[in-house]
């Protein structure tokens, strides 16, 4: 009875876990589609607007130049205002401006709504960390970003079978119109309903959880509430070498975009078939996710973990131009642990940012390492393409050449060993099994 009773009582004493996250995930995912479901609508924007193929890149990469804006910013504002305003503001306005993108007429007016969203969503990634580093002792964060990153895979499995039933029933305007509303309706009201700016603010929180959360940031040599500065975001050298690590893997992501899906296509030939098995990657990530996050949790060794996973992607990134499309099954395999090495490291990767970012550049440095990150996201479809022109039109070049960026990771990556040791030996953080923490905190 003693053991059933502990038991319930340390899952009562969990509601970070089972009430932020959720929330955070949800908005994310509905953040995730409106910003990708154009890529539905392109086919019938281009006959109903006549646009032509360079318009239509447009279309698609001038959210990203919004984005870049409120990246900074958006992380300050979380640390230095309130989170949970801040991200209200800006679920309302990227609502407002994803609806309008059916309201469109004009190339203009279309152009003007994606680099509005850009703009207004450019806010909310590095808001939501910034949220989730508040609510997760350093002990935790792995999982806790992992968990966060399920936004991946999650948007991924819904966002064609979403918009493609509204297509086939409407057409490209009210997938903009429902989709942007979804998080007006829905995730704001969750939003403003359970999450708090900080534990201590959480009526819904058990004193026993909101004193565990509190004691181990202490512990960890961490400050309650951080007053960070935009110039010790961009004076930081620590911020700028995540931000290196973060570009390059955007940029090997897109050895993911540009050879599986071809070859996918090719390999099993019908669209249901390739329809059933683009599933498994993204289901094998959210596994290796999860899985890696709570192993650097338990373990330790965050370096290791992400050094490891950095240069697995590398190795199958490289030799993926080797498969021809006649191995179906070894393409499948490939694509599978790729997805899954691709994206695996994220928990990890910004455990350790919040662990070695200086306290100043925190909210801030976030927000500059996320922005700057995905420009690789930008520019990595150019060198894929002037090195797929290089190789005849041909992907095995651009495959080594991504395979290599995640190479180059790894190693930026191996170099923070001694410094995250340095830190965590300092803060007397170790690798501690789950509930440990929880149990000798009461």
């Amino acid at each position: 009875m003693t053991e059933r009773t502990s038991s319930f009582r340390r899952l009562s004493e969990m509601k970070r876990w089972t009430y932020i996250l959720p929330v955070i995930v949800f908005i994310y995912v509905i953040c995730y589609i409106d910003r990708t479901n154009i890529s539905f609508a392109l086919p019938h924007l281009k006959d109903d607007m006549h646009l032509t193929g360079a318009q239509q890149g447009l279309a698609s990469g001038i959210f990203f130049w919004g984005y870049l804006l409120l990246q900074i910013p958006g992380g300050y504002m979380a640390e230095r205002w309130s989170a949970k305003r801040w991200i209200a503001i800006l679920m309302v306005l990227w609502s407002v401006a994803a609806m309008a993108s059916g309201l469109t007429h004009t190339f203009g007016q279309l152009i003007l709504a994606r680099f509005l969203l850009g703009v207004a969503e450019g806010g909310v990634q590095p808001a939501l960390m910034t949220t989730i580093r508040s609510w997760f002792p350093f002990a935790e964060r792995s999982r806790a970003y992992a968990i966060f990153k399920l936004y991946t895979p999650i948007a991924a499995i819904v966002a064609a079978p979403f918009s493609g039933i509204i297509l086939t029933y409407a057409d490209w305007r009210w997938m903009f119109v429902i989709q942007g509303g979804a998080p007006l309706i829905i995730g704001l009201i969750a939003w403003l309903a359970v999450v708090r700016d900080t534990p201590a603010k959480a009526g819904w929180l058990s004193q026993n959880e909101r004193n565990y959360i509190e004691r181990s940031r202490l512990d960890e040599g961490e400050p309650l509430k951080h007053r960070g500065t935009f110039k010790a975001a961009f004076t930081s050298k620590i911020v700028w070498h995540f931000a290196l690590v973060y570009t390059l893997t955007q940029m090997g992501l897109l050895g993911l975009t540009l050879w599986m899906p071809s070859v996918l296509k090719k390999a099993f030939h019908t669209d249901m078939q390739v329809g059933l098995v683009a599933i498994l990657p993204q289901i094998a990530a959210g596994i290796a996710i999860i899985m890696i996050g709570r192993s650097a949790d338990r373990r330790g060794g965050h370096v290791a973990h992400m050094s490891t996973v950095l240069g697995a992607g590398a190795v199958i990134l490289a030799g993926a131009g080797l498969i021809s499309a006649d191995q179906k099954w070894l393409v499948l395999i490939a694509m599978i642990l790729g997805t899954a090495a691709s994206i695996a490291w994220y928990g990890p990767f910004w455990a350790t940012v919040t662990k070695l970012t200086p306290v100043a550049a925190a909210g801030a440095g976030m927000g500059l390492i996320n922005g700057v990150g995905n420009l690789g996201s930008f520019f990595g479809p150019y060198v894929g393409g002037w090195l797929s022109d290089l190789n005849g039109g041909g992907y095995a070049l651009t495959q080594v050449f991504f395979g290599a960026v995640f190479g180059a990771a790894a190693l930026l990556v191996l170099s923070l060993r001694k410094k995250l040791r340095a830190a965590t030996e300092l803060a007397g953080v170790g690798a501690r099994p789950a509930g440990t923490a929880e149990a000798s905190s009461r």
